[in-house]
């Protein structure tokens, strides 16, 4: 954990779990500190789910708040991320709980391996098959980008 530019904290790393029988994911220790006072669990892109601080949420609703009704991938956007989250807590082990259709969106299930990340401002958790496949395209685009646009 890192203090970001703007004096955010900033996540970072990758962390192997395995999801329980009873849909828990060990948090990694160095994140859990931020996470203390409570954190919003809900769907990301590319099948991932996030895991915000109060903080990050907050302005993260804020944002989403601000896009057009009018406009149709915005009301799609908000529905996905709204819909689908969650408050949520760690427990005395450090552990999250990962709701069922959490769990049926990222496609994780009981038992199955995951993949935590510090993604910048938040957590994201995959399953691992997936976490490969996206990581191993990013680490292509990556390793041949030719220029930064921005």
């Amino acid at each position: 954990m890192v203090q970001g530019t703007k004096g955010g904290k900033v996540f970072l790393g990758e962390y192997k779990h395995t999801m329980d029988s009873k849909g828990r994911v060990v948090i990694p220790s160095k994140f859990r500190k931020e996470l203390q006072q409570g954190c919003v669990v809900t769907k990301g892109l590319d099948n991932c789910l996030q895991i915000l601080t109060k903080k990050n949420w907050n302005q993260e609703s804020e944002k989403m708040a601000s896009l057009p009704s009018t406009d149709k991938t915005s009301r799609q956007l908000r529905r996905a991320l709204f819909s689908g989250a969650v408050d949520s807590s760690l427990d005395s082990a450090g552990r999250i709980q990962i709701p069922e259709n959490l769990r049926a969106y990222s496609a994780i299930k009981e038992n199955d391996d995951v993949t935590v990340t510090g993604s910048g401002p938040v957590i994201e958790i995959w399953a691992t098959k997936t976490w490969k496949k996206i990581q191993s395209d990013s680490d292509d685009a990556f390793a041949n980008i030719n220029e930064v646009k921005g």
